[in-house]
């Protein structure tokens, strides 16, 4: 069962990450307060994202003890990494991290997306939305019936035609905002 964050922003980052990395829906731990998802990359490396949320899966911050936690099962479930996202890191937690290879966070503050990373997440999922809605990926940019005459009839070609220049701009922010956007179309089309 998916668990459905109430931070826009984490929601964000998440469907970014599983976009990029593949990773899926694990656990979900109200005590602690953290949601997990896995993904398994290549070889026999296994990979963890753990969300750190609060009350009724609001974002929060990441504490000392939630670091402690995430080092032990990294070592007990056998993972070879994991990313944590938090709306904050206190500052132990910050120091903590930092002395690990393993561990690396995003926080509001701190991401480490780059704009081809982002704009691969886009494509990727221009592709999918492209199947789902046409039942086909065209084969050239003149196979789609989305823009005919500059005139734009499918909300996926404005996207996915948006994000072309703002990743040639290099404007990462920009990039967001457009997988956001296919995020939205996405659920629109699953519902």
């Amino acid at each position: 069962m998916e668990v459905e964050l109430k931070s826009d922003w984490q929601e964000l980052q998440v469907e970014l990450l599983k976009n990029l990395h593949g990773y899926e829906f694990n656990d979900m731990n109200d005590e602690t307060g953290y949601v997990d998802y896995v993904a398994e990359g290549e070889g026999d490396e296994r990979k963890l994202l753990r969300v750190i949320v609060g009350p009724k899966h609001h974002a929060s911050r990441a504490f000392a003890r939630i670091i402690e936690d995430t080092l032990e099962q990294l070592e007990d479930d056998e993972y070879d990494k994991a990313t944590i996202i938090a709306n904050s890191f206190t500052n132990a937690s910050k120091r903590m991290v930092g002395k690990e290879d393993t561990l690396e966070m995003i926080s509001i503050k701190e991401s480490r997306h780059s704009t081809t990373e982002v704009f691969g997440a886009i494509q990727n999922l221009v592709a999918s939305l492209c199947e789902t809605k046409c039942g086909e990926l065209p084969k050239t940019e003149e196979d789609c019936k989305g823009l005919v005459d500059g005139d734009y009839r499918c909300e996926v070609r404005r996207v996915s035609d948006d994000s072309d220049f703002h990743a040639k701009m290099g404007w990462l922010h920009l990039l967001m905002n457009d997988f956001s956007r296919l995020i939205e179309l996405q659920s629109k089309m699953d519902h």
